[in-house]
């Protein structure tokens, strides 16, 4: 009896992993273990970048493991997971919230653990509530049980301690639950079900309010800053790709303008590996202050000599910086996973305007470039997403072995594919395929002259003037 697929999996599954220990070893990295009460290197993307080679193979185990489990599981237990898969996430939710978490990883042996009642006292809560959430909390990786009814940090869940990255996402959109609660309904069934208005969402529904998202949170302080916490550990778990795989010594201008930049992370990044840049970070007046003070601080000689500047504006307006000196960055603006998410009009216009200041054309030698970071969702039309993978992990003498993996990598994809649901309950939007973004590039008078993967979820799509506008 033949087990085709089966073996097939498991052949890709077993070189990816092989790989993976193979290329963690070369890089010096210690092994993955979940009993281990300190972190490891790889848990951090704003932190570490690992090889190419290792990054591929960590994407291709995961793309296996999931292929895998959506062939071994019943489609019945795989849809129990599904529904009740938001409960994980409040259960870590309320670690967080009621300081267990950062209680855990004071203990003086941490990773002995610490009986449930024994919290439940110590915090005032009911431990006959808190041992089944525990318990969910170590079913999904996140805690152990090291006996009945104690349960201990892992290595996964120190990224929940006050100060780590995963604590700043956990605690990022107020309401969430009841975005995803009216999602159903309003494709479905409500007065909307038909409309594309970013001001006809399942987020007015679930607000009750007729304000779009970005406009409610500025009229609503409280979840301002967990929001902007959560969007800048985003931002920052692409960075290490952004500044390294993206040939920067092959542009052009002398000065990067990043557009919407926040709080400067990304050019500082970029400034600190390639010093010859001039660099300016624009954003918003009431985040331009906050962005000032922390340059002023971090990098005083770059803001006194000029290397480094701070300016408001808008992303609706025309571009101040005009010329062929310039070069732009726009991180998370056009699809919006951050701090907005424009419809196609609206990301035409914020596009249009950079695309005019790449003047003047007649007589230059320089190309100015806009660089668009961003997710490029791929459509899981094939199986081929072992092919690229291959011309990483494959060493010269090794022959193609017979599998298949989905195109967009099944699995490690998920959040591609989740952040686009999310942007379109939102916002009416979703992460676009390379296919859109051409379209939308286009339209702007623009081409897109190469797309870099990163070592991350996202991509940077270099742009430079269309064929017309440069005549």
């Amino acid at each position: 009896m033949s087990h085709a697929e089966l073996d097939r999996l498991q052949a890709c599954l077993n070189f990816a992993l092989d790989t993976l220990r193979r290329e963690m070893d070369n890089s010096q990295l210690p092994p993955l273990s979940q009993c281990s009460s300190v972190e490891h290197p790889l848990d951090d993307p704003t932190s570490y970048l690992p090889s190419t080679a290792l990054f591929d193979a960590r994407r291709l185990s995961l793309a296996c493991l999931g292929e895998l489990k959506n062939l071994v599981q019943s489609p019945l237990d795989k849809r129990m997971d599904e529904k009740y898969s938001a409960y994980g996430a409040a259960s870590i939710d309320i670690l967080i919230k009621t300081s267990i978490i950062d209680y855990m990883s004071d203990l003086s042996n941490p990773s002995e653990g610490i009986p449930a009642a024994e919290l439940a006292s110590t915090f005032g809560l009911d431990s006959q509530k808190l041992i089944p959430i525990l318990r969910c909390c170590a079913a999904n990786g996140w805690v152990r049980e090291t006996r009945d009814s104690s349960f201990a940090l892992n290595r996964c869940s120190r990224t929940f301690i006050k100060g780590h990255p995963g604590r700043r996402l956990n605690l990022s959109t107020p309401g969430f639950m009841s975005i995803v609660g009216v999602m159903p309904s309003w494709v479905m069934e409500s007065d909307w079900k038909l409309s594309r208005s970013p001001a006809q969402t399942g987020f007015q529904i679930a607000f009750k309010t007729p304000l779009q998202r970005f406009s409610w949170v500025m009229q609503n302080p409280h979840a301002l800053i967990p929001l902007a916490d959560h969007l800048q550990v985003l931002g920052d778990m692409s960075t290490p790709g952004i500044v390294a795989d993206y040939p920067w010594e092959q542009l052009e201008t002398p000065i990067i303008v990043d557009c919407g930049g926040g709080e400067g992370g990304l050019v500082t990044a970029i400034l600190d590996a390639h010093p010859s840049f001039r660099a300016i970070v624009q954003d918003m007046e009431n985040v331009v202050a906050l962005t000032s003070s922390i340059m002023k601080e971090r990098r005083p000689r770059d803001v006194e000599s000029g290397t480094l500047n701070v300016e408001t504006h808008d992303l609706f307006q025309s571009q101040p910086r005009i010329g062929n000196e310039y070069s732009f960055i726009l991180r998370h603006i056009l699809s919006m996973y951050q701090r907005h998410d424009w419809p196609d009009k609206e990301a035409a216009a914020i596009l249009g305007n950079i695309a005019r200041a790449l003047g003047p054309k007649a007589n230059s030698r320089i190309n100015s470039k806009i660089l668009i970071v961003e997710m490029v969702a791929v459509p899981n039309v094939d199986s081929t997403a072992t092919t690229s993978a291959e011309l990483f992990l494959l060493d010269g003498n090794d022959k193609r072995l017979d599998y298949d993996v989905p195109s967009h990598f099944g699995s490690a994809s998920k959040l591609v594919n989740a952040f686009s649901v999310h942007m379109l309950t939102l916002m009416n939007g979703c992460e676009r395929s390379l296919r859109e973004w051409e379209s939308l590039v286009n339209g702007c008078g623009l081409r897109i002259t190469n797309v870099y993967p990163l070592r991350a979820h996202t991509s940077v799509i270099e742009c430079a003037l269309g064929t017309r506008a440069l005549l």
